[in-house]
Formats: C-alpha cells, structure tokens, sequence
C-alpha cells in the first residue's frame, strides 16, 4: 500500500474532520525506543540526545505516524522536590514525595530549562524536530496535575485529602498546574505537542466524583492553556474509564487517548465530541505472537473507524519496554491495511499530489 501523505499531514486533516488516506497508527513507543536503539532505559530518560535517537530509530522501523517523549509520570514532581531513584535498565521510581501530606507547600515553580530531567525532554524535543518535525508531529506526555500531586505527596495522605481536606487538595492541584503550564509553554517552543498524561485520575484509582470534582476541572485548565496556542490536545488516561468516558470530553481535549474500555463504550460515550485513539492491550502486544496481534489490531481498527470525530490505532498505555519488535510491526502493518480509506486512493493521482500539504497540516513557525 502506497503512502500518500506524510504523517504530519495525515494528523492535521484528522484534526479538521477531513478524510485521511487512512487511519493514523500509533503504537505508544516511549521507553520500548530503548530497546530498539541498543541502549539501557536509563540512558534514554537521562540523556535528550539519547532520547531523541532511540525515538528516530523506532519510528523510522516500525513507519508509525507519531513519534513519543515519554519516561514517567514523576517527571515534573521530581523538578519540584520528590525524589527517584534512577534503576539501570528499568523507569525512575518514586523514593520520597517533596512533602509527607498536605499541611505543608511553598510557591516554588520549576524551570524546564534547569530543573530536574525536563531539559532532558526540551533537548530530546528539539533534536526530533530538527531531524523530522517537518513531516512526523513530536508528542510529548505531559503528567498532569492529579497524577503530579500524587507524586509530591505521601499518595495515602493525598487520597486521604479528597474526602478529609479538598480545599488543601485544590491549593495542590493548582500549585502542580503553573509548573506544568510552563514546561508546555517551553515543549511548544522547541516544536512539541504536549499531550496531557492522567493515569492516577482514572476508574482504577479514584471515583467519578473525585474526577469530576477534582481532576477533571485541572486536566481542563491545562487544556485551556494550550488552545491558546491553536493546538489539538490529546488527553490519554489509562486504567479504566468506563465511569468517566462521559466526562473526558469536559475537558476541552481534542483527542482522548483510551485504554481498558471497549471501543463501542468509548464512542458511545465521547465519539461524537472527540477523536478516539485506542486501545489494543499492551499484555496482548508483549505476549501474543504476531498473527495474533495483527488479528486483533485489525478488528479494533474496523471497530473504531466508524467514530464520528475521527480515530486513530493504538496501544492502551505505553508499548512494554521488551515488547518483541517484530510484534509491533505486525501492529502497524495490520493497522495500516485496515485502516485504508479507498474513497481517498484517487488522491494519488492528482496533479497536485505531493506539492502541497492538505489543508490543516500544521508546520512549526
């Protein structure tokens, strides 16, 4: 099958409801791009360059649609004061939160270009797009404010919060949010889109009313923000949110990026509002052999096209970082057959084609 647009021009018809050559593909490829490139997982999350390179490979290999910076959700709470400990060839893991509960907090801000691992990404960031940001978008996962807060205090004490002191919890909330608002401001200018990364906010973890009432209202926040700058925003929340698919939406996010729910739920719920990207199990893809996977992709693919906003195939959560490559090919090669629009084939055969990018194709300043 011939490709007929580049993967930047097939996001931005996507985003301005217009019909792609076919579905997008995106298998969530974050620390996995370790494995492909050769390297321990510590110095993809430590070193930009790194970081930027092993990304480059992957997406060069497997010919996915979007290219990922992303290592843990502490990201922006170890900027601010939590501590990791940094495993050779496993993700960063929590040590000690900034503060043991709530009663304590100052008005420090963190600053991307100097604190913690964010100059890392801004650097990974700004190497993508010099090598491929004229035809690949550069995601960058953005923990957002409810799941940094759980990573600046003891998580028992925060959850403790929601029901004993939600005035504290807010005060929290907003002070995760101006750090956030000014590391997106800084991935927008090395030529990123921020997508915003909420996974301690789903069903698994808290109540719909505890969404709505508390993450919901600084995902939308954040969201708020970045439209300013006349970009499409991807919310992805893993875990379960069959009790809060309805609610997503309210966020002002673009795209919702979905993991255990069914794709009819998914769509039912939020379809006619946002664009879909889901959801293959990520234990399927590390443990299924590739018949299998490309078996399963294409049967979500034909689940999800139907969207009325638009979908895109992917993985629930991240890519497991020893996922056998040859099953995320099966991945995107499945996903691309079966998302193929024939009523777009004649596209190829303009005189036009290949000189201009479509409407909505979106190229950095």
């Amino acid at each position: 099958m011939r490709e007929l647009l580049t993967p930047r021009e097939r996001f931005g018809l996507l985003v301005i409801d217009e019909p792609q050559d076919r579905v997008p593909v995106f298998p969530l490829v974050t620390a996995h791009a370790a494995r492909v490139a050769g390297i321990p997982v510590r110095d993809y999350y430590t070193d930009g360059a790194a970081m930027a390179r092993s990304q480059l490979v992957a997406q060069e290999m497997y010919g996915t649609d979007f290219i990922s910076f992303f290592s843990e959700v502490g990201l922006v709470a170890e900027a601010l004061g939590s501590r990791y400990d940094y495993p050779d060839d496993d993700l960063p893991l929590l040590t000690t939160p900034k503060w043991p509960g709530l009663a304590e907090m100052d008005e420090a801000e963190v600053d991307p270009f100097r604190d913690g691992r964010l100059r890392v990404y801004l650097d990974a960031i700004t190497y993508a797009y010099e090598a491929r940001g004229d035809t690949v978008p550069i995601l960058a996962y953005v923990p957002a404010p409810f799941t940094t807060a759980q990573q600046l205090v003891d998580q028992e004490a925060f959850l403790l919060g929601l029901l004993t002191e939600p005035d504290r919890v807010h005060d929290l909330l907003a002070y995760a949010t101006r750090s956030i608002v000014r590391f997106c401001r800084a991935i927008i200018g090395a030529g990123g889109l921020p997508i915003l990364v909420d996974p301690l906010a789903s069903g698994s973890v808290i109540s719909v009313e505890h969404y709505r009432d508390f993450a919901l209202p600084s995902e939308a926040e954040v969201i708020r923000y970045l439209h300013r700058y006349d970009l499409d925003v991807v919310l992805h929340i893993c875990g379960d949110t069959n009790s809060i698919i309805g609610l997503m939406p309210d966020s002002g996010a673009d795209l919702l990026s979905i993991d255990r729910i069914g794709l009819d739920t998914a769509i039912a719920g939020a379809g006619d509002r946002c664009r879909i990207i889901g959801n293959l199990d990520t234990t399927a893809i590390l443990l299924s052999r590739p018949q299998e996977v490309a078996d399963s992709v294409a049967a979500m693919v034909l689940a999800g096209k139907p969207c009325p906003k638009g979908f895109v195939a992917a993985t629930g959560c991240e890519v497991p970082v020893e996922t056998p490559p040859e099953n995320v090919r099966a991945f995107v090669l499945a996903a691309k057959e079966a998302g193929f629009n024939a009523a777009f084939a004649g596209f190829g055969d303009s005189p036009h084609a290949g000189t201009v990018p479509p409407d909505g194709a979106r190229r950095k300043a």
